[in-house]
């Protein structure tokens, strides 16, 4: 196995070559433990950066079957209305990764015949924290 290394050379005392990886490592110049280390370091590089949340899936909300949905201030009916979602490709990302039902909020009914409950997803939309009604949207990955 040949891994380019940055190696710096150095004499011993005894006039034996060894060569310094730039972790502070001496190893013989012949040895493959510098290589290791290398391989080891970049090994733990790359499992770092594939497990940073930017790769994570991330969940939220769309509307369901055609029905519009309100991000409210608060998990209630009654709260003020931050946003109408009438766009059915847009995708509501949630506020925990799978979209946790929050089931101590008011009671709704999403349309005229529609689903009726009391939980509620918290999300964020363009900067602010709201809460959709469960029952009216679907769910699941959206990133």
């Amino acid at each position: 196995m040949n891994i380019a290394t940055p190696q710096f050379l150095e004499r011993t005392l005894d006039g034996d070559q060894r060569s310094t990886s730039p972790w502070g490592k001496h190893v013989r110049k012949s040895s493959t433990i510098g290589q290791l280390t290398a391989l080891g370091i970049a090994t733990m590089g790359l499992i770092v950066s594939m497990s940073s949340p930017a790769s994570a899936d991330v969940a939220g909300v769309w509307m369901m079957d055609g029905h519009y949905f309100n991000i409210h201030n608060s998990p209630s009916t009654s709260s003020s209305i931050q946003q109408t979602i009438t766009d059915p490709n847009a995708r509501v990302p949630c506020l925990t990764i799978s979209c946790n039902r929050q089931n101590n909020g008011g009671s709704y009914k999403c349309w005229s015949g529609g689903p009726s409950d009391n939980d509620w997803y918290k999300v964020k939309w363009r900067g602010k924290t709201g809460w959709v009604a469960a029952m009216c949207v679907e769910v699941g990955r959206v990133g």
